[in-house]
């Protein structure tokens, strides 16, 4: 496939060796203040295009609209997610330290990376064929959250209560996260992992 867009281009530099899938990649990282913002929604891809530097034809080669972006953004956001959970399935851990683990590794994952922010986008902004793909990934992830605190309830370490509710609880307030957190501000994004899983590890709890 023939690269249309230049190893330079406004605010973006990257390798003339770069893949299409790099340099894509590349475009989304780039969008992170606005993501975290919550401005995205608002933004024409003649704005994004703007913002990043790029002609907008360039723009539109990597992604067919807006909603392309938003898409890829969760996708991207979610598919860490799920590689952590697949290492700490590797790790074989008690069912309470697993979800802590697995915790931390996703909070840090919505702070750290540029994908984080656009957990607070509505997903009707996506196709309906995009939403059908990411909700699949995000049930994944959702349903192994669940399955330990069941096997935590199932050991005694975590107290009898409504699985579905503690998961929607747990997952619910680290997605609002990107909300409030900001890099710069007076503590780093793994204290507030580490404080943050104990806590709802915590609540788990008998």
């Amino acid at each position: 496939m023939k690269n249309l867009m230049p190893a330079s281009e406004g605010g973006l530099h990257w390798d003339v060796r770069a893949s299409f899938d790099e340099r894509r990649d590349q475009i989304l990282r780039s969008l992170a203040s606005f993501t975290r913002d919550r401005r995205l929604a608002s933004l024409t891809m003649r704005d994004i295009a703007d913002q990043l530097g790029l002609v907008k034809g360039n723009l539109y080669y990597y992604f067919k609209s807006k909603q392309d972006i938003l898409y890829h953004c969760h996708v991207k956001c979610i598919a860490i997610s799920l590689a952590a959970l697949d290492e700490v399935i590797a790790m074989d851990l008690a069912p309470a330290e697993a979800l802590r683990v697995l915790l931390v590794k996703h909070i840090r994952n919505i702070t750290e990376d540029a994908y984080g922010g656009v957990l607070l986008t509505d997903l009707e902004s996506l196709t309906p064929t995009q939403r059908k793909r990411y909700v699949a990934m995000r049930d994944r992830f959702e349903r192994s959250v669940r399955g330990m605190i069941r096997d935590g309830i199932a050991d005694g370490t975590f107290a009898p209560q409504n699985i579905d509710l503690a998961g929607i609880t747990i997952l619910g307030a680290i997605n609002w996260i990107p909300k409030w957190f900001r890099p710069d501000g007076p503590i780093s994004s793994a204290e507030i992992a580490d404080r943050i899983a104990n806590q709802l590890i915590r609540s788990l709890r008998p």
